[in-house]
């Protein structure tokens, strides 16, 4: 037995240390609540997933798996860890779909379609392994667009080739010069590359460009870009092929980040949970593939939404928040968050109001991406609606925790990184953001968890009691031996407990759904037992005298 506390009045009671939960009333006070068992955790199998709980109070154990056989080194005071690479996961690829959603609103400017031809042909440089950078965030004036293997480039998209070129001349001429003298490489549309290699030459042939006289020099100052006019128009848009094509390959960096930090951080612990080499990097890499699968799409669907009118409606909701955090405050998470140099005052709360409107944005459709499956399963009967919500208020939690975890262990990290030699902002804000994701996306779950389990009962235990039920049940209907029983009972733990819980729940009968399933297995342990011959009558007479004999022969006289 196990003593615990009343939730009320402190009243001490005793309770079976071996249930996983238990509803509890106090006879005391009358108090209601679900006690947790603190010392029982749930895991799963490292090749099956099949769902296992396990004593965590017992130091090392080895586990072996009911349904699959493998058997691995457990160290359970460790294996509340299992979950952490997830969080920081999930919360790296949050957080870079919140910035990739805050970029992509100006997408839906009147020119945004610049921003996606700059955007677009920096990417494309990229896959191209060039040393390429965006460098026209500064908004200098008459500055450069786009930096490639040390060549700075001024990218117009316009719907004429002459118009392009137009656009980079005011009444003074050229307007881009590099910083040895030297015009800068104007990069226009690649269907347009012919008109705009016209105008530039007409343009030359005036002396519009100061110091180039000869015409043919135009093609050394036009650059041909990666992509046409109206494909440019249809990345800025939202819901067109070029687009949906553009996000799902920008978002490959970043789910590959949340994919190598889950999987870097599930390897550790397993190795540090005893497992072997081999097993601990299988399920390495399924917990990173898992998680990066989700950051990638979560990924697309937000990009997606930063062209569109949302961002606008929360606008005035972040800048509150913001001004409610005041500049200081917010230039040290800005900081700790971006790359590139420091901001301060209005420009940091600027970027940090855009932040949090992609970090509301992208925690919600996370969340939905995540909690696609209890939706479906929801639909389709196998859990209740109690429990789905359940599930979903702990995905939310969980994301966002860990999204601010991470927001505000970059800002720390950066900031301590910067006051240690050889660290720098860089590496600490990384650190400090894989930390915060961690610690900030276990407590939120874990938290959020307690909380509904107060209220919400889980479907499987519900389940379980019926199938407790039932087969006792069956049991003294076929008069099941204990050694039968435990046959019985090995078998069910071989199948898929999980799947075969939410099909149950989804029946419309769960009793005779499980009866269905326990029937045949009892049956089959029931045609082992020995053929029993009956006694003859003859026989059954004799020894019943007998007995009445022993029994006159023990009355006291």
């Amino acid at each position: 037995m196990k003593i615990i506390d009343c939730i009320n009045c402190n009243q001490k009671l005793n309770i079976p240390e071996n249930k996983h939960q238990l509803k509890v009333k106090c006879p005391t006070c009358s108090a209601k609540w679900l006690w947790k068992n603190e010392s029982i955790a749930t895991i799963t199998c490292i090749s099956c997933h099949q769902v296992l709980r396990i004593p965590t109070d017992k130091g090392n154990l080895k586990v072996k798996c009911p349904q699959c056989n493998s058997s691995w080194n457990f160290e359970t005071n460790k294996s509340q860890l299992g979950d952490l690479g997830s969080h920081s996961g999930t919360a790296a690829g949050a957080i870079g779909s919140a910035e990739n959603f805050a970029e992509n609103v100006i997408l839906n400017a009147e020119r945004g379609h610049g921003f996606a031809a700059e955007k677009a042909n920096h990417l494309y440089d990229k896959m191209r392994l060039q040393d390429a950078k965006i460098v026209g965030h500064d908004n200098q004036k008459n500055g450069a667009d786009r930096l490639v293997d040390g060549v700075y480039i001024q990218t117009k998209y316009c719907r004429t080739g002459s118009k392009c070129v137009s656009e980079a001349f005011d009444e003074s001429g050229y307007r881009y010069w590099n910083t040895n003298g030297t015009p800068m490489q104007l990069e226009v549309p690649s269907d347009k590359y012919e008109d705009a290699i016209k105008a530039m030459e007409e343009r030359i042939k005036k002396g519009q460009i100061k110091g180039i006289n000869d015409p043919s020099k135009a093609r050394e100052i036009v650059r041909k870009g990666s992509f046409t006019y109206e494909q440019a128009r249809n990345i800025a848009r939202f819901g067109t092929i070029e687009s949906l094509t553009y996000d799902a390959v920008n978002g490959i960096k970043l789910s590959g980040t949340a994919m190598g930090i889950s999987s870097a951080i599930s390897f550790a612990v397993r190795i540090w949970s005893g497992e072997e080499w081999e097993v601990a990097l299988k399920s390495a890499c399924y917990d990173g593939l898992k998680t990066g699968g989700i950051a990638w799409i979560s990924s697309i669907i937000t990009a997606q939404a930063g062209r569109t009118g949302i961002e606008q409606s929360l606008r005035g909701t972040t800048d509150w928040i913001v001004k409610q955090v005041g500049h200081k405050a917010s230039a040290w998470i800005a900081n700790g968050v971006r790359s590139g140099n420091n901001i301060y005052g209005a420009a940091a709360s600027n970027y940090v109001s855009k932040l949090l409107r992609g970090n509301i944005v992208t925690g919600a459709i996370t969340t939905l991406v995540i909690s696609s499956v209890d939706f479906a399963r929801l639909f389709n009967g196998k859990i209740s609606g109690a429990q789905a919500f359940k599930n979903v208020t702990k995905t939310a939690a969980g994301v966002a925790g860990g999204t601010g975890g991470w927001m505000g262990g970059a800002a720390a990290g950066a900031a301590l990184g910067s006051a240690i030699p050889g660290i720098g902002t860089a590496i600490g804000g990384v650190v400090g953001g894989i930390i915060g994701g961690l610690a900030g996306g276990a407590t939120a779950t874990k938290a959020t968890s307690l909380l509904l389990d107060e209220f919400i009962e889980d479907d499987a235990n519900k389940m379980l009691e019926i199938v407790k039920s039932v087969f006792g049940e069956l049991a003294f209907d076929y008069l099941l031996s204990q050694n039968e029983a435990e046959k019985v009972i090995e078998k069910f733990k071989k199948i898929d407990i999980p799947d075969f819980l939410r099909e149950m729940h989804a029946s419309k009968n769960r009793k005779e759904f499980t009866a269905q399933k326990f029937t045949p297995w009892i049956e089959e342990e029931v045609k082992k037992r020995e053929k029993v011959k009956l006694p003859s009558e003859k026989a059954i007479a004799k020894y019943t005298g007998l007995l009445i004999e022993e029994l006159t022969e023990a009355q006291p006289a």
